[in-house]
């Protein structure tokens, strides 16, 4: 059975919770697994869209309440997820991960003396539960004898969370602390074997992103295909095979019910759970999504489930000053969605928001 484009659309909205009430921040995560997040501002509005009534100070409380962590469980970028999700996902990817490091590594002399140090310097400062920013976190690494000039640093710290020793937790007056991750959210759960963690990532990438392909799936978490396939044989009754290889759960929510536009964060989910994102974004535009394919995506204005054009923000005195800018001219009704959407993101924010259309419209 085919499923059409609209239908495709409607869908992934449902999937990816985007509008839908009833879940808090937590809850938003640990459906979607991880969610795209090397930006704090822009993932705490990904998942802020998904949790509607929520503002941006009780997504800030869930990272403080360490109910949701940052990391980088696959694909050498940073995520939002649960802890115990973190640990499973690690548990499948890091060991590829840090293999596909190996060679930059050894170019900026990291090797096992400068990973000693960097491992015991971070427990020595970050014991009980305290937490530094990157930059006094180097600090010690410097006090150490262990430079972070240079990317060296960034590559340490990329080392250490893919062993599941750091992650960011806290929110600070900019961006995050860093944490030791037993200390700061101990594991609530064993880890479950391969099978199951197998599984557990397969439902967890259609729960939020369904329906979707192996290769979708594949792309997203880096695992090989046959690991993927293997997952689809445990998961069994519970993954509906809809044709045209995509996969759902055979549980999942129904289409519709959800306003019309909606303004995404950059480095959204609804574009980036997916190998194929032609759905969603005709590849004649994706050049504005993703300027010179630079890998920076930048927040999109979706309208019916299209990414239509984009968008951007600027802080000002009494207000946020939001900006869409439309591939095409739009009709008015598309513009009063888009400005109602403007209007839920201000909410969020807790700040009033002007709404403006540049471009063609």
């Amino acid at each position: 059975m085919t499923t059409t484009p609209a239908r495709l659309r409607a869908m992934r909205l449902a999937a990816q919770g985007i509008a839908a009430p009833g879940h808090g921040p937590t809850a938003v995560v640990e459906r979607m697994l991880a969610v795209q997040g090397q930006d704090l501002a822009q993932v705490t509005w990904a998942v802020g869209v998904r949790a509607p009534g929520s503002t941006r100070d009780d997504v800030r409380a869930a990272f403080d309440r360490a109910e949701v962590i940052r990391s980088w469980p696959m694909r050498g970028t940073l995520h939002a997820m649960r802890p115990d999700d973190l640990r499973l996902l690690l548990s499948l990817t890091a060991e590829r991960t840090i293999r596909s490091i190996a060679r930059r590594a050894a170019e900026l002399g990291i090797d096992d003396a400068v990973l000693r140090t960097a491992r015991d310097t971070t427990a020595g400062v970050l014991s009980g539960g305290r937490s530094l920013v990157r930059d006094d976190l180097f600090d010690a690494y410097r006090a150490a004898g262990l430079d972070p000039a240079g990317g060296r640093g960034y590559h340490v710290l990329l080392r250490l969370a893919l062993e599941g020793i750091v992650a960011w937790g806290p929110t600070a007056r900019v961006g995050q602390g860093l944490v030791l991750l037993d200390d700061w959210a101990p594991a609530a759960t064993d880890l479950p074997d391969r099978d199951e963690a197998l599984r557990r990532v397969l439902v967890g990438h259609l729960r939020g992103r369904g329906p979707a392909t192996e290769a979708d799936t594949a792309a997203w978490t880096k695992l090989p295909l046959g690991d993927v396939r293997r997952a689809r044989a445990v998961a069994g009754d519970a993954v509906e095979v809809l044709g045209d290889g995509l996969l759902a759960l055979a549980d999942r929510p129904d289409p519709g019910g959800v306003p019309t536009a909606h303004l995404l964060p950059g480095f959204d989910e609804y574009l980036l759970g997916y190998a194929d994102r032609t759905v969603q974004l005709d590849p004649v535009h994706a050049d504005r999504v993703v300027p010179g394919g630079n890998g920076i995506f930048l927040p999109m204005a979706v309208v019916r489930g299209r990414v239509v054009g984009t968008w951007s923000r600027s802080e000002r005195t009494r207000d946020v000053h939001v900006t869409v800018t439309p591939f095409e001219p739009l009709d008015a009704a598309a513009l009063r969605a888009l400005e109602a959407a403007a209007g839920r993101y201000g909410a969020f924010l807790a700040t009033p928001v002007s709404f403006a259309v540049a471009g063609p419209s």
